[in-house]
């Protein structure tokens, strides 16, 4: 095996995290759809790992961070990361940092409901944007107790 096929997946694995972060499935799908075979793209993947230039923990971590600024929920953020090729153990560890935005959750209620929530339909459309958002029921739940409860009485 001639070496230039391995400084040639090295080379493109590197200039591929140049333009952005990505996991070591991600990089590793990319080397071999450009023709790299397996031994050259495993070997630039743990080179690349072995200097800390790719790593699966800090990429996770940044997903989350990404999509909890964006208002996704857990379950949505972690079917981002299975989709990008974390373990389920790096999402776990990296889904620590989460923690569901309620703030996030009564904008988008006050968004869709406009302060009725008299419509159920209405309420029934909001719970289902909040749960296409990979918010859980039991959070969703409290919210809306929370915007409910914010509206003024009526007389």
């Amino acid at each position: 095996m001639s070496e230039d096929k391995y400084r040639a997946a090295l080379d493109m694995a590197a200039k591929q995290l140049s333009y952005r972060a990505l996991s070591a499935k991600m990089l590793r799908d990319k080397l071999l759809a450009k023709g790299h075979d397996e031994e050259a793209a495993d070997y630039a993947l743990a080179w690349l790992t072995e200097r800390s230039m790719l790593n699966d923990e800090l990429f996770a971590e940044s997903v989350v961070r990404s999509y909890t600024r964006k208002g996704y929920g857990a379950a949505r953020i972690r079917q981002e990361l299975t989709r990008r090729g974390i373990d389920r153990d790096t999402a776990e560890a990296a889904m620590q940092t989460f923690s569901p935005d309620e703030a996030q959750m009564l904008a988008l209620l006050e968004k869709r409901l406009r302060g009725d929530v008299s419509d159920r339909k209405e309420v029934e459309k909001a719970v289902a944007a909040l749960q296409r958002r990979g918010f859980a029921w039991n959070d969703i739940k409290r919210a809306l107790e929370t915007y409910g409860s914010s509206l003024p009485e009526e007389e």
